[in-house]
């Protein structure tokens, strides 16, 4: 796969001249993960052209001689050719014909002589070969990259069937969270809530399944109120009561499994030996799992 005119592939693939070849397997798969169509659903044009990119910096730099001439400098090998061409252009017919054969003649000295003492191989037999082993080689090259490639594919897959699980587990857990909170005030100057008074104050946050009888110890009061499974109820633990009743304050025993306030009111995180994703929101969760790539 030829590279576009003034690609650089080391920047393509972030890599540094002398880079080993494992090194750059290792940088085209980070690519092929950061760039995979399943990856980018957003931005599909953008990541099929990196993806392309990436192929064509991989070839690039795992031809060993494409990559030698490349460090080598192009500027010079254009400046070597035009100075040839001009030599060229300005020699008479015999002197560009001694030229000529003087390059041949170097050639062939040039020319490996087998090690059973028998002639060099000629043109059309050196040509041949090289051509079988570019073919050889680009067949190896494809073959690594098809095999970075399906690993890349196989990574994804799973880690979109894990996905799967967790929002199933997810889903599961939240419909049946029962969220419980803990209500709590003090009377003042005689004003005192009620059971309804709680139930009314707390049902615009969702559907209430019960309340606890208000435990009373002197002008104190506390309480629980429990929403039905599932019910988003964030935003009750900050409601204060309707003036000029007292003021309540509130905190969660058992917070709603959908995190959407978990900025204001984190959840602890799981300290026994069970995965923790089954606590997060489902934003949090999908970061969890495809942000090891």
């Amino acid at each position: 796969m030829p590279l576009k005119p003034g690609s650089n592939p080391y920047k393509i693939l972030d890599l540094e001249k002398g880079c080993t070849e494992k090194e750059i397997q290792k940088a085209y798969r980070a690519q092929c993960l950061k760039w995979h169509p399943d990856k980018n659903l957003n931005n599909k044009e953008e990541a099929k052209k990196k993806f392309i990119e990436a192929k064509e910096a991989f070839d690039f730099l795992y031809d060993k001689e494409k990559r030698a001439e490349y460090d080598k400098g192009e500027e010079r090998i254009r400046v070597a050719q035009e100075n040839y061409n001009k030599r060229m252009a300005q020699a008479d017919g015999e002197r560009k014909r001694l030229i000529e054969e003087l390059e041949k003649r170097e050639n062939e000295v040039n020319g490996k002589r087998p090690a059973d003492g028998s002639a060099p191989m000629t043109s059309a037999q050196q040509a041949k070969k090289k051509k079988t082993e570019q073919r050889n080689f680009k067949e190896e090259i494809e073959a690594i990259r098809r095999q970075l490639e399906k690993e890349v594919n196989e990574e994804v897959q799973q880690k979109n069937a894990l996905m799967k699980t967790e929002r199933e587990k997810h889903q599961k857990n939240r419909e049946k969270t029962m969220p419980q909170l803990l209500v709590k005030w003090k009377i003042s100057e005689g004003l005192d809530y009620s059971e309804d008074d709680i139930r009314s104050i707390f049902s615009n946050f969702g559907p209430i399944s019960n309340i606890s009888s208000v435990i009373r110890k002197k002008d104190k009061r506390k309480g629980i109120v429990e929403f039905e499974a599932g019910t988003n109820a964030w935003g009750a633990e900050l409601e204060t009561g309707n003036s000029p009743m007292p003021e309540l304050t509130a905190e969660w025993i058992q917070p709603p499994v959908d995190t959407i306030k978990k900025a204001e009111n984190p959840v602890k995180p799981n300290t026994g030996n069970g995965s923790n994703l089954e606590h997060m929101s489902l934003e949090d969760l999908e970061a969890q799992i495809m942000g090891g790539f």
